[in-house]
């Protein structure tokens, strides 16, 4: 092998590409929306109306999608899927939904999912729905990572 020597691209199915286009799309309107939304949420304290809960709610989906949107544009850029930024995703997303898991029942306007952990009264420690989410996407980040390293090993020896 030569140093000049390049991987061809790859390419997606027809299928594929139309879904990951459209989801980039949707995602990215959903963006600029989380932008104006947090911007305009925070300047005119509209938590104020909605509750602090639900506010913050919105702001770990938003969260949440942008962070999406910028994988999916990463994905149609180097046509690849695996790679350390989906790991890095993951993980943030899983981050985000486990801090909140531990963050939103301290807001005003919460109510009680059904499954929480560690609740007195109206006093609840950690809403276990949100967090077994969390959880769950930092398992399948590391799960991910292991495959990805194990693809890279693969793509090594051949």
């Amino acid at each position: 092998k030569t140093n000049v020597e390049m991987k061809p691209k790859r390419s997606f199915s027809r299928g594929f590409r139309f879904l990951l286009r459209l989801g980039i799309f949707l995602t990215g309107c959903m963006s600029l929306s989380a932008v104006c939304f947090v911007g305009w949420g925070i300047s005119d304290r509209i938590w104020q109306e909605i509750g602090a809960c639900q506010f913050a709610r919105m702001v770990v989906l938003y969260g949440c999608i942008v962070c999406c949107f910028v994988f999916l544009v990463k994905i149609e850029i180097n046509k690849t899927i695996f790679s350390r930024l989906l790991v890095q995703c993951i993980r943030i997303i899983g981050g985000i939904v486990t801090a909140a898991s531990f963050v939103l029942p301290r807001l005003s306007g919460y109510e009680d999912s059904g499954f929480t952990i560690m609740s007195y009264g109206s006093f609840t420690l950690i809403d276990g729905w949100i967090l077994l989410i969390g959880v769950l996407l930092l398992i399948f980040a590391g799960i991910i990572k292991e495959g990805f390293s194990m693809q890279n090993e693969l793509d090594e020896v051949l």
